[in-house]
């Protein structure tokens, strides 16, 4: 089946979703990567998609370096659930916990966050163009929110550490989220991108 909207489709379209076991090996990255791009092709094949299904590509391929970089678990799972309205990508593991480490206040954080941290909005990367932040929802839940500004001038100065990958995927995503489930502990960062 096509997700697809053309003049003979129904309006609403069934939502079409694929799990993919990633082995969180640099080696399996990439056939990885190829064999979830094929799937969005098939179901996504209008010419329309293309550009949509870069930006899945480039948000793929930071989720899968996350996993194999940060998550310290053996293995992620790689969600694709698509709809009429939208591309959902999400890596589940049972790894080390999202850590935000530009949190200088104290005590640290640990999850399940406290109440007290909600609506919290901490800097987390930055460099010569953009700064990103993570907003805190509630006690499980972080939102990835991208402020950008003018060129003025590109210093030596920019920090281009370990969440620039997550500035990427919020950058190609039109929604980003991390969800820490205690009950499983199971972290997953889900990235939406609207058709």
């Amino acid at each position: 089946m096509f997700l697809h909207k053309d003049k003979d489709s129904p309006a609403s379209m069934t939502e079409i979703k694929k799990e993919f076991l990633f082995s969180n090996d640099s080696l399996a990255m990439y056939p990885l990567l190829n064999e979830i791009i094929s799937f969005l092709k098939v179901h996504l094949p209008s010419e329309q998609y293309a550009f949509k299904i870069s930006n899945c590509k480039q948000i793929l391929i930071e989720l899968l370096t996350n996993a194999v970089k940060h998550s310290h678990a053996d293995t992620s799972i790689i969600t694709i659930c698509l709809t009429s309205t939208a591309i959902e990508i999400t890596k589940g593991d049972k790894g080390r916990k999202f850590y935000l480490n530009n949190y200088t206040s104290w005590p640290p954080l640990t999850w399940p966050l406290d109440k007290k941290y909600i609506g919290e909005k901490i800097k987390i990367y930055e460099d010569d163009i953009s700064n990103l932040y993570a907003v805190i929802k509630n006690e499980n839940r972080i939102v990835f929110e991208v402020e950008e500004y003018p060129i003025t001038q590109v210093t030596s100065n920019s920090n281009l550490l370990e969440h620039y990958g997550l500035l990427i995927m919020a950058k190609f995503s039109n929604e980003f989220f991390y969800l820490y489930n205690p009950e499983t502990n199971v972290n997953q960062f889900t990235t939406i991108i609207n058709v």
